[in-house]
């Protein structure tokens, strides 16, 4: 298949924000690059026939991409009017950069160095988490810059989670019984629940599921679990204004200091420093 290729540039609507929202009633595009962003879309109704680095792909509802910047692709028409639809997030590559950091140190390094295309499945406690957070951003006026910025940092955290779970497990062959349970307390729900809770998802004794995170992750199910808190409590004081005792109550501590102990150990910083600091750094 021979295209003529575009490379377009980021022209956001709004100069002061780091994104650029849409929601796509399928059109054909152009076959083209993202020179200075990247760009995450979800598929809302499909199917939808992609061509992407040299290759046709069906893309199906459900499925979500990264589109790296230099990826070259492209949307066909469907030959039979099928009605589709995606959630499309455009996000400039500074704050794409910075944002992978606060996930994973190596999640940009992963999602640059995936040969071909990015593409992964969501469930449908994840799909439906991502509609009600579309129906959210639809509903907030257009001049209220702050708060579409929160839930675009809210979608690009959610997105990322996932990419970055998802290529982990690829590199790793998981029992069925372990990936099933690393995939449901990675869901927004478990956000606030104990590692009993977690236990209480397993038909196994927690002794075996210790040895499994141990074993396959090199870790404790109390670190694993700690670490998603501490990654999307991180996320709320950066993107939002929530205080850090809603933010405390948000991830399931009952304490305050106990959780800016965590916290520290963590980072080595307080809440409210690693606020003043991430603040300072958005505005550089």
């Amino acid at each position: 298949m021979k295209l003529q290729l575009l490379e377009k540039y980021s022209s956001f609507d709004d100069k002061n924000s780091n994104f650029d929202f849409h929601i796509w009633n399928y059109l054909e595009t152009p076959f083209h690059t993202h020179r200075d962003y990247y760009e995450l879309f979800l598929v809302t109704k499909g199917p939808i026939k992609y061509y992407v680095n040299g290759k046709m792909v069906l893309l199906k509802s459900k499925d979500m991409s990264i589109v790296r910047p230099s990826d070259k692709h492209k949307f066909f028409h469907m030959q039979d009017d099928t009605a589709c639809q995606h959630i499309n997030l455009a996000v400039d590559c500074e704050y794409f950069n910075y944002f992978t950091t606060l996930i994973s140190p190596t999640l940009k390094d992963t999602v640059n160095s995936i040969e071909g295309h990015i593409i992964v499945s969501l469930s449908d406690e994840q799909f439906n988490y991502f509609n009600y957070l579309k129906r959210v951003i639809n509903t907030i006026p257009s001049d209220e810059t702050q708060q579409r910025n929160i839930n675009y940092d809210l979608l690009l955290f959610n997105m990322l989670s996932i990419f970055n779970i998802s290529t982990c497990r690829e590199n790793e062959t998981y029992p069925s019984w372990f990936s099933s349970l690393l995939n449901e307390i990675s869901k927004p729900y478990f956000i606030d629940k104990t590692v009993n809770d977690m236990y209480a998802l397993c038909p196994y004794s927690s002794p075996v599921i210790v040895k499994a995170f141990k074993d396959h992750l090199n870790t404790t199910p109390i670190k694993y679990l700690t670490n998603l808190k501490m990654t999307y409590a991180k996320n709320l004081l950066m993107a939002t204004d929530y205080n850090t005792l809603d933010i405390c109550t948000r991830i399931g501590y009952a304490s305050l200091s106990h959780f800016n102990h965590v916290f520290k150990e963590f980072y080595g910083i307080t809440p409210s420093q690693y606020r003043k600091k991430s603040k300072l750094i958005i505005s550089d």
